[in-house]
């Protein structure tokens, strides 16, 4: 089979096994330039359209010890006859979880993360249930119980004091209140404007969703509004992927799609981007 040009959408670098791991296991030095010769090669045979069954296997398996996360195992089976059988099962690694998209992991959160500008986002979302929700299987509302002694400021007798929470219902031990905590600080003291305290909220606001998940959110890189903004797609495509169905009007309103515009850099010659200087004839 002649094997076809070299294609670069058939050229996937996640694909195949690291240089580094392909010299242990075979005790030989590879250059780089071998490795990514060997890994273009191995892409134009992965994508070969082989008719006999057999011989497709064949190749199949043969590719398999190259793919990234390949594990091989061999499984012993007696016939009808009596006699023992030895056959090959191929196993390939479980695939990594998708950030972009958004997954579950081990502990039942809903995690993603998001980018905007020089920003980065990861953000766990957990939903907040009842104990006779969690029975049922169903979100429920959080309304928080208020301490009645409420007592007034002498300098300011119009306006109360601030409010102490003394019981949360529902009381439940994984979920108490709908929080949103960001580098470990509540939402109102991390973002000081509200503008950026509404973008990260935005996507529970269009789903109808605002205080019914408790979010946890881990942000760096960038300025304050950057940082909402990555917040912002973190959180929408974890609330997303945690119940696609009814969560179709944060995919329609746009919220999954990341906003790749950046500050154009300045030129040489020029005080910013695109700003001249006065031209001056003499």
């Amino acid at each position: 089979h002649p094997l076809p040009r070299f294609n670069e959408a058939n050229y996937k670098r996640g694909r195949w096994i690291p240089r580094a791991e392909l010299q242990t296991k075979l005790d030989i030095k590879i250059s780089p330039r071998e490795h990514e010769l060997l890994v273009r090669r191995l892409g134009d045979v992965a994508n070969l359209r082989i008719s006999d069954p057999a011989e497709r296997e064949t190749v199949q398996l043969y590719l398999n010890q190259f793919r990234r996360g390949y594990v091989h195992a061999e499984t012993v089976t007696k016939g009808e006859d009596g006699e023992t059988k030895v056959v090959t099962v191929p196993k390939v690694g479980v695939k990594k979880n998708n950030g972009r998209r958004g997954f579950q992991d081990h502990l039942g959160r809903w995690h993603a993360f998001g980018r905007r500008k020089e920003a980065t986002a990861f953000a766990w979302v957990v939903p907040v249930a009842t104990e006779s929700a969690v029975e049922a299987n169903e979100p429920a509302e959080v309304v928080p119980k208020v301490s009645d002694d409420l007592e007034l400021d002498p300098e300011l007798p119009l306006a109360p004091a601030p409010v102490k929470i003394v019981d949360n219902v529902p009381a439940h031990a994984h979920a108490p209140l709908g929080d949103v905590v960001v580098n470990g600080k509540p939402l109102a003291e991390y973002f000081f404007h509200g503008t950026d305290r509404d973008s990260v909220l935005f996507p529970f606001m269009v789903a109808n969703k605002v205080g019914q998940y408790n979010v946890f959110l881990r942000v760096s890189g960038g300025g304050r509004t950057g940082q909402a903004e990555a917040c912002q797609l973190a959180v929408a495509r974890a609330l997303y992927m945690s119940d696609r169905k009814a969560h179709v009007p944060v995919r329609e309103a746009g919220l999954l799609r990341t906003d790749g515009r950046a500050v154009e850099r300045k030129k040489t010659g020029k005080p910013k981007a695109r700003k001249s200087y006065t031209w001056v004839k003499r």
